[in-house]
Order: C-alpha cells, then sequence, then structure tokens
C-alpha cells in the first residue's frame, strides 16, 4: 500500500479541511468521541481495496437552482477528500491545461476571471471579435464511467484505479434513483409551481453520470475532457480558449474560424465522450453583444471592458439575503450562520458594478439588524 495511507496525512486532512466545513456540528462531535479509533478504521477501509463508494444521503437545494446533492458520512466524506487530495490531485493534474479551471488551488473564480480579463485585453487590438460559448447538457449525470475509467486505468496504480472504478460507479445503486423519485415527488407537491424546474432534474442511468457534491466529482469533471483541451488549444489553435467544468468559451477574430470549430468540437463531444451540446446555450456573438461567464457578463465596447453581474445572479443573491434575512429574524438560524451566509455575497462578488449587490446587503440586512 502507498505511503501516503497513514494515521498523519488522514489526521491532517480531517483536522484542517473536514471538521472545519462541516455544517452538522453534532457529527463532529459524535466523529471526535472516538476520534482516533475513527481515523484508523479509515485506514483500514483504504487499505482495503473494497471500498464500495459509501451510501449516499441525498437532497434537493434550490440556490442557485434545483438540483440534487449527494451526501456522503462523515467517514466517508474523509476517504473521497483524501483520494481528490492524494490521488487525483497528485496523478492527474500534470494533465489539465492551465485553461482548464476550477477545484485546484489558485485555479478558481477568481483566477478564471482575470485570465478571461488578460484575453480579452490582447483581442482589442481588432475592431471585432467573437466568442464561443458552448454548454454540455446534463454534464455530471452523462459524464459516461467506462470512457472516464479508460482514460484513468494506466494513470493509476492498481489499488488506486480500484477505489476510483468503485466511487465512480457508485451512482448505479437502485436506492439513488427511487430515493431521488420520493424527493422529487413531495417537493412538488408542496411547491407546484416549481414542478417543470424540479421535473427536469435527471435521473442516473446505469453507467453514467458522477455524484454530485463529491470532491472527486469536482476533479473528475475537469479531468473527463482534458485531451479534449488540448486538441482545442493546440489542433484547432484557439489560444484564447477557457473552460469551468462543462461551460466552454473560445475567443477569436474570425467567426468562421470558431463556425468550424464548433463543428469539430461537437463531433468528439458526440462521438469520443458520449455527450452532447446544449444548443439553447451554445452560441457564437460580437463581444460588442457580450456573453455570460463565471457569474458575470462581459463586452467590449470602443476598446473598453464591461463587466457587469448577471442580471439573474443579482436577482438570486437578493432573493437570499432576504430569506437568510427572515430565517433570523424568525429564529430559524442563529446570528452566526446568517452573517457567514450574507458575507459570502459581499466578499465573493468583486468585480463589475459589485456596489449593487453591495447595497442590496446594506438594505436587507444591516439596515434592518
Amino acid at each position: 500500500m502507498h505511503d501516503y495511507v497513514n494515521i498523519n496525512n488522514i489526521l491532517k486532512l480531517y483536522e484542517l479541511e473536514i471538521s472545519k466545513n462541516v455544517k452538522n456540528k453534532h457529527k463532529v462531535y459524535l466523529f471526535e468521541k472516538n476520534k482516533m479509533q475513527n481515523i484508523a478504521d479509515i485506514k483500514k477501509i483504504l487499505e482495503s481495496n473494497n471500498y464500495d463508494g459509501g451510501i449516499y444521503n441525498i437532497f434537493l437545494i434550490r440556490e442557485p437552482k434545483h438540483r440534487i446533492v449527494m451526501a456522503l458520512n462523515l467517514k466517508d466524506k474523509i476517504i473521497n477528500h483524501f483520494v481528490a487530495k492524494y490521488v487525483l490531485e497528485v496523478k492527474l493534474t500534470k494533465y489539465l491545461d492551465e485553461r482548464n479551471i476550477a477545484t485546484r488551488k489558485n485555479m478558481g473564480l477568481d483566477y478564471g476571471y482575470k485570465l478571461l480579463n488578460k484575453y480579452l485585453e490582447r483581442m482589442k487590438k481588432y475592431n471585432n471579435f467573437y466568442v464561443l460559448k458552448i454548454d454540455i447538457s446534463k454534464y455530471f449525470y452523462t459524464i459516461d464511467h467506462d470512457v472516464l475509467l479508460n482514460l484513468l486505468k494506466d494513470k493509476l496504480s492498481e489499488d488506486e484505479y480500484l477505489i476510483i472504478k468503485n466511487i465512480i460507479n457508485s451512482t448505479n445503486k437502485e436506492y439513488i434513483n427511487n430515493k431521488i423519485k420520493i424527493i422529487k415527488e413531495r417537493y412538488i407537491n408542496k411547491h407546484p409551481k416549481c414542478s417543470k424546474e424540479v421535473n427536469d432534474i435527471p435521473y442516473y442511468i446505469v453507467g453514467k453520470g458522477l455524484p454530485i457534491g463529491n470532491m472527486t466529482s469536482q476533479f473528475l469533471s475537469i479531468f473527463y475532457l482534458y485531451e479534449l483541451d488540448h486538441y482545442i488549444v493546440n489542433n484547432l489553435h484557439i489560444k484564447y480558449y477557457i473552460r469551468y467544468m462543462d461551460d466552454f468559451v473560445l475567443i477569436h477574430q474570425d467567426r468562421e474560424v470558431l463556425k468550424n470549430a464548433l463543428e469539430e468540437i461537437e463531433k468528439i463531444l458526440n462521438n469520443k465522450y458520449k455527450l452532447k451540446i446544449n444548443k439553447k446555450k451554445t452560441k457564437i456573438g460580437s463581444i460588442k453583444d457580450g456573453f455570460s461567464f463565471l457569474g458575470y457578463t462581459f463586452k467590449v465596447v470602443n476598446k473598453k471592458t464591461i463587466v457587469k453581474i448577471k442580471k439573474e445572479s443579482y436577482d438570486k443573491i437578493k432573493k437570499r439575503v432576504k430569506e437568510v434575512r427572515y430565517l433570523y429574524s424568525n429564529g430559524v438560524i442563529d446570528f452566526n450562520t446568517a452573517f457567514c451566509s450574507i458575507m459570502t455575497y459581499w466578499y465573493n462578488r468583486k468585480y463589475g458594478n459589485v456596489l449593487k449587490v453591495r447595497r442590496v446587503i446594506d438594505r436587507y440586512w444591516f439596515d434592518r439588524i
């Protein structure tokens, strides 16, 4: 077994990355009553080569949109984070292009925003240029297990591959779709106005999809298309390119080049990766008309870059701030929980018309405390 599977590494991961971020502190309390025994149990599981991926607590969230989340118990959560940190990140990061953002340290939304702005500045030498936006339909639910496992097989040791395979295949368990069906039916009965959006949440097909909520899923979702990333840059010669999960942005001065690139990329997605493009969200547009990415809208007019928070994002922030204020005022959540939730919006929105968001927070939070 690999040297990295040891008590010190598991304990360090738990204390620095897991225990502080688990919202249900009762779970942490129960785990810590027998902490060292639990850590030892996790080590044995990692060494056993028969881990089955764990059992998921499945629930529905409403923000930023209605979707199903699959949460693990604390032991399984630690195992999943451990595998992501010591196996996936270590073994697979070298295959990822710098234009492939999200999940990795210092390469998240802030990095993506700055990279995109750098590209826009370089393209201002042209009187006009174009942006191809590509979105993949139901990406997390349609990632093909066999395709992904073939990409992983020659990059991991036999025991690493086995544990990753079991985590990936954990979506094949029958209880998952049964639970999703019950959750959707109950929610629609209580909120009939949301029936269309909730009914659009897909079920898992055997051999397809990653568990939404896992740390391993986040990394695997950016890794899955790594060969396509390199193909776009090196073969299609689109050097101004960024991908955030399943959201692609390609920038070029020639619309025809982007049109041909889209046709080629769609063929590869269909044939190699068994994925389909979301036609409604995929389009080529002039930079003068603008485009949306990472929660902002970008356009260049008279050589000036204009960045604004998307109206949809702004409306959701406003709604959420008012909701948190209501929950706090009625004693459903404590001040610390409410304050931390509100401040997430205050600090995460750094660019564009950020004062608009902060005025909402001032009006519906600070002015009413």
